[in-house]
């Protein structure tokens, strides 16, 4: 999605200019190292939870499309099978998905109780500065419009994705320290929280994706900043209609507004719908790496399919059809009597 893309981009830079600051840093200590760690941890943690986020979404979205084409979706020819079973592996290798949520989640726990200290937060973490009251409670400020418009804007969304992230990373601090207060190790306390830690991390990188597809969109040329605020806005409201237990339980949203986010998500639907080839195309894929007659850039879908089914099914010379299959084709009901077979003249 977009979403996945932007935050790539900015992925990237962070990932160079932390390159950058290791390298001009040399054997220096003191508060420039401190500094330098400081945003590692920042970027591993960010880059772990991004990295199962982004595969995990990405393999969901490729069987989506297959069951979305019926029958075709599942032919081998329109290359969507081969897709998945290509990417699934992406969910593993470079470093096991759930290891690595679980290690943002870890991130997420031990910066929480860093900023009780007055540490300060960092910039992927803001968001928490005003969701978490100082005695580490999540200060929710609930959604107050109730029309579509109010709770569907971009602002609007952001605050809500923030408070429930806020909420999930509370919940995973909680149990962290209860598994602290049952005589656990730091090391043991951490394993006690996983489930919660994972689901802290899944929620804050809902977030990340959202805040940073948001800023984007601030700063694209006018004449696209319509569509992809919708984009944006889509993805925000999507993405909270199906986490909209999470919304509620924080408080942000009521169960009228989740009903009205929903009727938000089908109007947006309609309209990106007219714009779906376009933004489609804005991700560059050539029709190689695409591998699909179903999707080609030309939208020349049904003769190339039938090209290449032929292409790759060429006719030949059927064995035993004259001698076998066309008596029966053409067999009539005068005689009952088969074909003659080597074994009836033993």
């Amino acid at each position: 999605t977009f979403a996945m893309v932007f935050a790539a981009r900015e992925m990237t830079v962070n990932y160079q200019q932390l390159m950058a600051q290791l390298s001009d840093l040399g054997e220096a200590k003191g508060a420039a190292a401190d500094d330098a760690i400081k945003n590692l941890k920042e970027t591993h943690a960010t880059s772990a939870g991004l990295k199962a986020f982004c595969t995990w979404m990405c393999l969901n979205i490729i069987d989506q499309c297959r069951q979305s084409l019926g029958g075709h979706g599942y032919s081998a020819y329109t290359g969507l099978s081969q897709a998945y079973s290509d990417f699934a592996v992406h969910c593993t290798w470079e470093g096991d998905n759930t290891i690595l949520t679980l290690q943002c989640g870890r991130y997420l726990v031990a910066t929480a109780l860093e900023a009780r200290k007055g540490q300060p937060l960092p910039a992927n973490l803001a968001y928490l500065q005003g969701a978490v009251s100082k005695s580490g409670a999540v200060d929710t400020k609930p959604c107050v419009g109730t029309s579509a418009t109010a709770v569907s804007a971009l602002d609007t969304l952001k605050a809500a994705w923030s408070s429930v992230a806020a909420n999930a990373i509370v919940s995973a601090v909680r149990d962290f320290e209860a598994g602290l207060a049952k005589g656990l190790s730091k090391d043991n306390a951490y394993e006690f929280s996983s489930a919660s830690r994972l689901h802290a991390a899944r929620m804050h990188t809902y977030t990340y994706l959202l805040h940073r597809f948001a800023a984007q969109v601030e700063q694209s040329p006018a004449t696209l900043r319509p569509v992809l605020t919708l984009l944006a806005q889509l993805f925000g409201a999507h993405s909270a209609v199906q986490h909209s237990g999470e919304f509620l339980q924080s408080g942000f949203y009521t169960g009228a507004q989740v009903e009205t986010l929903k009727t938000f998500v089908n109007d947006a639907c309609a309209q990106v719908r007219k714009d779906a080839v376009p933004l489609t195309d804005a991700f560059g894929y050539t029709d190689y790496v695409v591998n699909s007659p179903l999707g080609r850039y030309d939208g020349d879908v049904y003769e190339k399919y039938f090209e290449l089914v032929t292409s790759l099914n060429p006719q030949k010379p059927i064995p035993y059809f004259d001698s076998l299959i066309r008596p029966l084709l053409e067999r009539t009901n005068e005689s009952e009597l088969g074909p003659e077979l080597e074994f009836d003249q033993e």
